[in-house]
């Protein structure tokens, strides 16, 4: 553990320096990707270090991720708030400059409810047959046998996506999912349109 620290300092004090580099010329906005390497060096094996700079507006927040590992945060503007299911906070990290570390292994997503920018790097660690996945969120529209149809939600608005657009996925385990449920896909593979399961969300789409 103690080795993967390490490395995930130095990586961090990389990104974090080429995040100052390009500062200027792409205003920090948006998504920025500055590593994404394969490596057999860390005590768990083989693993996808992955990372750039991100810049969250105020009142955002991400996509739902299932985590693969750990990720490490280093925050260069503003206070990040991680949340789970039904609105549970797991982390606030920040106010920046903050390093923090985000082990959550369950279902998360990162907001911004701060008056300013969020501006951070990410640095990840996944095992490589595991990897960090962003989940679909929707209204479940159809269910027949293993397959589920989502009307595709809006997470800028917590409504459905205008023009409506919907999605069909094969569902390993369905449980007591129904039309009318929002819902969260736990595991979506973009490719096949597969997914381990679902779970029902209290509030759109939280």
């Amino acid at each position: 553990m103690k080795k993967a620290l390490v490395a995930f300092l130095a990586i961090a004090t990389w990104a974090a320096g080429v995040s100052a580099g390009i500062a200027q010329e792409f205003g920090q906005t948006g998504r920025r990707d500055l590593l994404n390497t394969v490596t057999s060096e860390l005590p768990q094996g083989k693993a996808l270090l992955s990372g750039g700079e991100r810049t969250t507006p105020p009142g955002g927040r991400s996509p739902w991720h299932t985590a693969g590992g750990p990720k490490l945060l280093y925050l260069l503007d503003g206070t990040m708030t991680v949340e789970g299911i039904s609105g549970q906070t797991l982390m606030i990290c920040g106010p920046a400059p903050k390093l923090c570390l985000s082990p959550h292994k369950e279902l998360f997503f990162f907001r911004n409810a701060g008056p300013g920018p969020l501006k951070f790097v990410v640095i990840g660690m996944d095992p490589v047959e595991r990897l960090t996945n962003h989940e679909h969120v929707g209204q479940v529209t159809e269910v027949s046998g293993k397959r589920v149809t989502l009307a595709v939600g809006d997470l800028r608005t917590s409504e459905l996506a205008v023009p409506r657009q919907e999605i069909t996925i094969a569902v390993s385990d369905l449980a007591s999912i129904a039309v009318g449920d929002n819902v969260v896909t736990i595991r979506h593979n973009e490719k096949d349109h597969t997914a381990e399961r679902l779970v029902k969300l209290s509030q759109r789409w939280r």
